[in-house]
């Protein structure tokens, strides 16, 4: 049983900078390609936006790069999407991508406490040649939100029973390893592993390499045997992505 996992936040297809590409499909053409390329069989989109006037009112970002996936790959590529935010009109929210069958399993909406931003948890189970797992993506907070909305998802995931399901979950924790976020995450309601890599930076890292890592990989019961992990150093958004690869 194998399946490589990359987790991103695309930064609703902005540039690195914040401004947007001509066209604004450019970077999600981008994206594309580095999911191709990184042999991925699902992926776990943070920061997508669907119709929205400033990423492009026809365009469903998730839709667009599994549409762009299936022709470059030659495989059917699907798609799940949560919306965070209404962007009147449009939506912001998360999206995992997947060349094997794709169904939703929970949408959990966190909204703000502190912060300014709702944001939510979207899980999917994917089912892979005579296997199944369970991939979810989530977009924390900030201002302290983000270890209520963890705990949060762990508690959901723990009541509803996918603590003894094949877990991996996805995404942009907004705080670094070692935090009390990052511990619920890996030790409350039930364990989990952070896949890693540790210590490498994920936010800004053409600014400086010595930034933290704030986007995660972690998993539940699966084999660590034949794991490696890596961030890949593309600065299509202001987020570098995380692979996990199961070889």
């Amino acid at each position: 049983m194998y399946m490589n996992v990359l987790t991103w936040n695309i930064k609703a297809g902005q540039n690195k900078d914040g401004s947007y590409p001509i066209p604004k499909t450019k970077n999600l053409d981008r994206i594309a390609e580095a999911v191709k390329d990184s042999k991925a069989s699902a992926a776990c989109f943070q920061e997508v936006d669907a119709c929205t006037l400033r990423s492009g009112i026809k365009i469903h970002q998730a839709a667009y790069i599994a549409d762009k996936l299936t022709s470059i790959t030659g495989k059917a590529w699907n798609y799940e999407h949560i919306v965070s935010k209404n962007m009147n009109p449009g939506y912001y929210g998360n999206a995992i991508l997947s060349c094997y069958p794709l169904t939703t399993a929970l949408k959990i909406s966190l909204p703000k406490v502190n912060s300014r931003e709702d944001r939510s948890f979207l899980l999917t189970r994917v089912d892979g040649d005579n296997f199944c797992t369970y991939v979810g993506t989530f977009h924390l907070g900030l201002q302290g939100d983000h270890s209520i909305q963890a705990q949060q998802i762990k508690d959901i995931l723990n009541n509803k029973g996918y603590f003894n399901k094949r877990l991996i979950l996805g995404g942009d924790l907004n705080a670094r390893e070692g935090s009390d976020t990052y511990d619920i995450m890996i030790n409350h309601g039930f364990p989990m592993i952070d896949i890693g890599p540790a210590g490498v930076c994920t936010l800004n890292c053409y600014n400086n390499p010595d930034n933290p890592k704030i986007d995660f990989l972690f998993m539940r019961g699966l084999s660590t045997y034949v794991l490696r992990s890596e961030v890949l150093s593309a600065d299509i958004s202001d987020h570098r992505p995380v692979k996990l690869c199961q070889c």
